[in-house]
């Protein structure tokens, strides 16, 4: 059903694109045969295309078979051959014409030149096919390749989304069960920042955008339910200022740099620090991080948190609608993401 659908598809753009060649010729007839009826010269365009056509799709085909399979000798041979036959053609065709008066007002010319005359009209009508032929590949090749990379960019997303489930969910149900255990009068809350968290994954799954709002909400449960595993010498600071919470926003796009946070400052004595902060304009987005950097301390790149960043910023906001700035030294790491809304 796929195969018939693009034939018919196929066809279409073709008659659509030779009735516009053939009113073109037409209006050139009509134009330049003044020696003889219109009709006259348009039959004789009628007819060329007869011959051209034909030769335009043996041409492709040559192309496929040999050009591109790198048959070099072969397709100079044939095409030689198809353009020196059509030519002949041509040339019978238009002396016919010009015999029964369709170009009669035409000066007189010599055999050889007007076999030159086809030829050189015949290898124009190819090379603009040529030409044609791999501009639209290259279109479609263009676009075939920002799909892929929008595929490759969510399968990049759902791998992400399946590392921060497994190892987050994995340490908060433990961190919940010390929770039970020393402080159980905070355990509703904590269940439902999880819950909250959950919903919005799977519901952000189905979804090109959220809004800000949800994305904002989600932070606050992540950032809520990573507290319970630090220890008393660490400080978050988050803060949110959104006065157009409704606005669209890609889904998860904020998480990467909040993660890096708790990744990167989590230290087993000295004072630890994170600094969080969202705010938003009428046109942008601003998110602030910063977080201390313990000791001997050294990252390990996981592959998919900045990275995909980068890649997911390029794909939704592509050129001047982000801007993503980083600073690192020994003790400190502060990210700054700006985007245009």
């Amino acid at each position: 059903m796929a195969i018939a659908q693009f034939i018919r598809l196929r066809a279409f753009r073709h008659g659509v694109v030779w009735l516009l060649i053939l009113g073109y010729h037409g209006a050139l007839a009509w134009a330049n045969f003044t020696g003889a009826q219109p009709q006259d010269g348009l039959r004789l365009q009628v007819l060329s295309l007869v011959v051209v056509a034909p030769a335009i799709y043996v041409h492709g085909w040559l192309l496929t078979r040999f050009m591109e399979q790198r048959r070099y000798a072969l397709y100079a041979a044939a095409t030689l051959g198809l353009v020196l036959t059509a030519g002949a053609l041509l040339d019978l065709l238009s002396e016919v014409e010009s015999i029964a008066g369709a170009n009669a007002g035409a000066p007189n010319q010599t055999a050889a030149s007007l076999y030159g005359h086809a030829v050189g009209n015949l290898l124009l009508f190819l090379l603009i096919a040529t030409i044609a032929r791999y501009v639209r590949r290259g279109i479609v090749s263009h676009f075939q390749m920002q799909q892929l990379r929008a595929l490759q960019l969510e399968t990049e997303l759902s791998l992400l989304k399946a590392q921060v489930n497994q190892h987050f969910l994995f340490n908060t149900l433990n961190n919940l069960y010390g929770l039970s255990l020393a402080a159980p009068d905070q355990m509703p809350e904590a269940l439902l920042q999880l819950a909250g968290l959950m919903r919005y994954q799977l519901d952000s799954s189905r979804q090109a955008t959220v809004t800000v709002g949800t994305e904002a909400e989600y932070l606050a449960n992540y950032i809520g339910l990573e507290k319970l595993r630090l220890r008393h010498n660490t400080q978050v600071e988050f803060t949110v200022d959104l006065p157009h919470p409704e606005q669209p926003l890609a889904p998860l796009l904020l998480l990467p740099l909040v993660e890096n946070c708790f990744k990167h400052a989590i230290g087993p004595s000295g004072q630890n620090t994170i600094r969080i902060e969202l705010t938003q304009t009428d046109v942008g987005l601003t998110l602030r991080t910063g977080n201390s950097i313990p000791p001997h301390f050294r990252a390990v790149p996981s592959g998919l948190g900045l990275p995909t960043l980068r890649a997911r910023l390029a794909q939704y906001y592509p050129g001047q609608r982000h801007q993503l700035d980083i600073e690192s030294s020994s003790t400190f790491y502060a990210a700054n993401l700006q985007l245009a809304l």
